[in-house]
């Protein structure tokens, strides 16, 4: 089964949260978390706080 984001892992995307925005490379997508690779390094971010990520 393909989900939705599997179209952009080891792509550039923005992750937005309520309160900040991530820029970087998508690694990984689970039900707990998202893993990004940024230009100053990783970055997990818990799925409950993720409202929106989009090519960028």
């Amino acid at each position: 089964m393909v989900r939705p984001l599997d179209s952009l892992i080891e792509k550039q995307v923005i992750v937005y949260t309520a309160l900040a925005s991530y820029r970087g490379i998508l690694k990984e997508v689970t039900e707990d978390a998202v893993m990004l690779r940024g230009a100053r390094g990783w970055h997990e971010i818990p799925m409950a706080r993720v409202k929106d990520i989009r090519p960028g």
